[in-house]
């Protein structure tokens, strides 16, 4: 609010104009009336931001992950089940304890390279269990790879529909990825995909994902 103070001035003998002693009584009293206030309460707090984006998932860590070398089954044993034909190759192995089997999770991925590439491309990877089909002559043939584990022994098992094999290449590759169990992720799915240290959340992934989030070299 503007204030407008009005000053007569007042004639004195000499001729010159005297300002008069109550207007700078009151002026003075202005200036003093207009300095600066007391600092006011301070005001609510506004409401929160918007969440930041998420950030990307980070890996386990490999000292808690074990992981093997792909290796190449040179020979496979052949067995027959209800009339199929199997074909079973075991690695001898003394990551895969009882403590394993109980706990943890064991991942086993493939190579398939002993198919032709419009069957299995170079270098495609794939998690067991892995079904491919394809035709032999007018019949849909599907070959399953699956593997089981045991104390000290992962086993890969090949299953023709067909029976169309009587012996199979030695070029397929294979790799397992253990993770141990027995430990409570802090992160669980918000970071790693686990829950509450199981890795079965992140099966679903691709090869190249788990190995990202798992921190083991592809």
């Amino acid at each position: 609010m503007q204030m407008r103070l009005t000053i007569y001035l007042k004639k004195t003998l000499t001729g010159k104009f005297r300002l008069p002693v109550i207007a700078i009584i009151v002026a003075s009293l202005l200036i003093v009336s207009c300095k600066k206030g007391d600092t006011g309460p301070a005001g609510t707090t506004g409401p929160a931001g918007p969440a930041g984006p998420a950030g990307v998932a980070g890996p386990i860590g490999t000292a808690d992950v074990i992981y093997s070398a792909w290796f190449t089954p040179a020979t496979y044993t052949k067995d027959t089940v209800f009339g199929i034909w199997g074909f079973n190759y075991t690695k001898a192995t003394t990551d895969i304890t009882q403590n394993i089997l109980d706990s943890g999770t064991v991942i086993t991925f493939g190579k398939l390279t002993g198919y032709v590439t419009n069957v299995w491309p170079t270098n495609q990877v794939g998690q067991l269990p892995i079904n491919i089909d394809y035709l032999i002559g007018s019949g849909t043939n599907i070959d399953t790879w699956s593997a089981s584990m045991s104390v000290g022994n992962l086993k890969i098992r090949l299953v023709s529909s067909m029976n169309a094999y009587s012996s199979i290449s030695n070029l397929h590759q294979f790799r397992y990825v253990i993770i141990p169990g027995g430990k409570k992720s802090t992160v669980a799915s918000t970071k790693l995909g686990l829950v509450n240290g199981n890795a079965s959340s992140i099966l679903h992934l691709s090869y190249a994902e788990i190995c990202q989030r798992l921190g083991v070299p592809e």
